[in-house]
């Protein structure tokens, strides 16, 4: 119910000056059962098993115990009971790394859950491990492969310390030959002494912990999870809404028949109950209970767990009862019903004819900018997924979130725009592309549900070689049926596609829209004959040469990317082809009216404007401006174009605003609504910032738009600096460097980019300093959902 100051005031006006009863907003808030689990009654509780395959355990009282060097380890010895070394060589952000290794055991089939280590190290920031398949141990593949790297923060020193390495992506042992390979240090020469080291599996963790929170997939599909065994009964005593249902999830990773039951009572009514019974492993069935002739009433909801073995384990994801009364049908809600954030992955905006293209490969996005708010120079804050998706999702600089790297998490100590959503009570579900806007980053904080790369078949195995196929095609599908199931609830949904993004051929039925029959076989075969000739080990394996590489191998650079233009056009309309489904849905559920919907891309991807391929590696124009609009016939206007630079970051503060939330205090970006009416766009002078601190080609970037003028600092913060100087509006892919002729404008900026930093930097988020103002209840909920390690 609102208890806002506002409303309070107009209950007491109309009951004093007009003597009435005010009618009291109906209770419509979610309940969580997750959330109630410290009240929850927990009965029927089984001894620990004894039976639980474990993983393997390494101490070195004596011998090394397989362990041996495998890459830039010097002195390496057995002393005192533990491995000794020193790290003898430097650790990139992507490529080889001191490391020592050994073979892995028989292990039965299972998910690494953690690595533990015990060591002594005197120096560096972080300790590694990678996992690398086969008999043989193959380094470039183990260095070579980006996501499969973990880390945790180091505490150099000279005590020893326990650290708990958590894999933040799925990592399956058991199905052959593995090896275990173990950095130590990032830094060159730290001397090392490491007592044990142990590999925990996810069977053998939570059949070691009591029931409770957790963060829980099945098929590369999560949930806030209740973890519980059988034969346990979990019991909640909670006041129901009004008009409510119970939705949840039910999945197991244990073999044999298990069974859910769910009961609901009240005093003096007969339970209403829901049972399912699963017979396969490792897939969630959907389960809802219609409470409606309870609503209003307190009850007890009961989880009743019954496996084939004391002790089996049962997963009950995002379990929760909701309101359907949220929007009703004869008034549009103040409050939008529904937020959909749409994120392209890697969606340049010049090839949009809202942005001047000149063939119609989106006529969804560019009705819905026609319909609402498009953005004429919206710029990014990285040019690479990783560091781009956390700027946007809490509205920080990166220098800020601190998310450079690919084994870099969004501290826990962030909020991000779920968070925001799920707290004001509406349902939370994130649809991801690529690993980076999933758990890899911790950017699972805030949704009840998460769908991973990986539940998507070919495109998560695609991902280790670049691709990530046209996602839209599934994911939208998916949207759609969660859609179906709100039943008048709210919700907040990530619609994260990737169908811009390399490799460029088109689904079969968008192939031919505006290639040549056989230009992307064509394609395909410049590729291969080029990619020997490819230098940089990840632009090899995703095929993306440089010009001066496809030259060498004897093929047109401009023949090259027509044909890749002519295969992206296709997959933008493939994309927009979905995006139209997906509006046609909500006309359909009656929606129209209650909802918001923003569009944005976190980057675009080079062509050889500057003679290279990819992102990530320029902040040039082709990178870094790129598509934003906002639509919502109730809560945004029609037919407004932003003239104004605005940045991703102020998008988060902007959807909040026109949902009637509070933006968090940290956020950075600023809410843009004050741009609506055409009056703030000559005043709005915030300098628009891209950051690339680590960068896999070449130097550490920022660049810096003020005034009309691009600036680009090259070079680590320690050394000295170069600079490139651009016209912003009439250069904008950044091809003519200005830099020699204005030095005095250089000057300027140069110093409005160091003030810039130095705000960004004192504002940098710290978990170590956030977690100790949390009690212990609170920090184990956050270790339990996966937020904190």
């Amino acid at each position: 119910m609102d208890s806002s100051p506002r409303f309070l005031l107009a209950l007491a006006v109309c009951a004093a000056l007009v003597g009435c009863s005010p009618t009291v907003p109906p209770n419509t808030d979610p309940i969580r059962l997750i959330d109630q689990l410290s009240s929850a009654v927990i009965e029927g509780s089984p001894a620990q098993s004894e039976d639980v395959p474990e993983g393997a355990t390494w101490t070195f009282e004596s011998d090394s115990e397989g362990w041996s060097v495998a890459l830039g380890i010097e002195g390496f010895r057995v002393e005192d009971g533990a491995l000794a070394g020193s790290t003898a060589m430097p650790t990139p952000p992507i490529g080889p790394a001191p490391a020592i290794t050994v073979p892995l055991p028989e292990l039965p089939v299972d998910e690494v859950w953690a690595v533990e280590v015990r060591a002594r190290v005197s120096a560096g920031a972080n300790l590694a491990v990678r996992f690398g398949r086969g008999a043989d141990l193959v380094l470039p593949a183990v260095f070579g492969n980006p996501m499969g790297i973990f880390q945790t923060p180091l505490q150099a020193g000279p005590e020893m310390r326990d650290y708990v390495i958590r894999p933040s992506n799925p990592l399956t042992v058991g199905e052959g030959p593995g090896h275990l390979v173990l950095s130590p240090s990032d830094a060159v020469g730290a001397d090392f002494a490491i007592e044990r080291v142990r590999l925990v599996l996810r069977k053998e963790h939570l059949h070691s912990v009591p029931s409770g929170a957790s963060w829980q997939g099945l098929g590369e599909i999560y949930h806030e999870t209740i973890v519980s065994r059988s034969p346990e009964k979990l019991s909640f005593d909670v006041e129901l809404p009004e008009d409510p249902f119970l939705e949840l999830r039910v999945g197991s990773i244990e073999a044999g028949p298990t069974t859910f039951r769910v009961e609901v009572t009240a005093e003096g009514e007969s339970p209403l109950t829901w049972e399912q019974s699963i017979t396969e492993p490792d897939q969630w069935t959907a389960g809802k209970l219609d409470l409606g002739e309870l609503g209003g009433q307190p009850v007890r909801v009961s989880l009743q767990l019954d496996g084939a073995e004391p002790g089996s384990l049962g997963f009950w994801g995002a379990a929760a009862v909701r309101s359907g009364m949220t929007a009703t049908a004869d008034a549009t809600p103040d409050q939008p019903q529904g937020v959909i954030l749409i994120l392209t992955d890697t969606l340049r905006r010049d090839q949009l004819e809202l942005y001047g293209y000149g063939r119609e490969t989106a006529p969804t996005i560019n009705r819905l900018a026609t319909e609402g708010v498009r953005f004429a120079d919206a710029i990014s804050q990285a040019t690479w997924t990783k560091v781009s998706v956390p700027a946007i999702q809490t509205g920080l600089y990166p220098t800020t979130h601190t998310v450079a790297n690919l084994p870099d998490r969004l501290p826990a100590s962030a909020t991000t725009m779920a968070e925001v959503f799920r707290e004001a009570g509406y349902a939370t579900l994130a649809l991801t592309s690529i690993p980076f806007v999933g758990r890899m980053t911790n950017l699972h904080q805030g949704y009840e549900s998460m769908h991973e790369p990986g539940s998507l078949g070919d495109v998560g195995d695609d991902l280790e070689r670049g691709a990530t196929s046209k996602s839209s095609l599934q994911l939208v599908p998916r949207l759609l049926d969660w859609l179906d199931e709100r039943d008048g609830s709210k919700f907040f949904a990530l619609l994260h596609v990737a169908d811009a993004h390399s490799p460029f051929r088109p689904a079969p039925e968008h192939e031919l829209l505006f290639a040549a029959e056989g230009e992307m076989d064509r394609l395909d075969e410049m590729t291969e004959q080029v990619r020997p000739l490819i230098k940089h080990p990840l632009m090899k394996q995703f095929g993306m040469p440089r010009r001066e590489e496809l030259d060498q191998a004897g093929l047109d650079p401009d023949e090259f990317v027509g044909i890749e233009v002519n295969g992206l056009d296709g997959s933008i309309k493939g994309m927009d082809d979905q995006f139209a489904a997906l509006m046609q849905r909500l006309d359909e559920l009656g929606l129209r009216d209650k909802v918001l919907i923003a569009l944005v891309a976190d980057h675009g991807t080079e062509l050889l404007e500057h003679g290279d391929h990819f992102h990530g590696h320029t902040l040039y124009g082709e990178l870094n401006r790129v598509p934003m609009l906002l639509w919502g016939p109730s809560y945004v206007p029609s037919g407004v174009d932003v003239a104004a630079t605005v940045q991703t970051i102020d998008l988060m503060p902007t959807m909040l605003d026109l949902a009637g939330l509070p933006t968090p205090e940290p956020v950075q970006g600023r809410s843009l609504t004050v741009l609506f009416d055409g009056s703030g766009n000559e005043q709005w002078r915030r300098p628009a910032i891209t950051e690339a601190p680590v960068n896999f080609r070449g130097l550490a970037k920022w660049s810096l738009i003020s005034e009309g003028w691009k600036l680009i600092r090259k070079g680590a913060l320690d050394g000295e600096p170069g600079y490139e100087l651009y016209n912003h509006t009439e250069d904008p892919i950044n091809l003519n460097d200005l830099a020699e002729q204005e030095p005095e404008t250089v000057e300027r900026l140069a110093r409005l980019m160091e003030n810039w930093r130095a705000e960004a930097t004192n504002a940098r988020l710290d978990d170590a300093v956030a977690n100790a103002t949390l009690d212990a209840a609170e920090l184990e909920r956050l270790r339990s959902l996966g937020y904190v390690q």
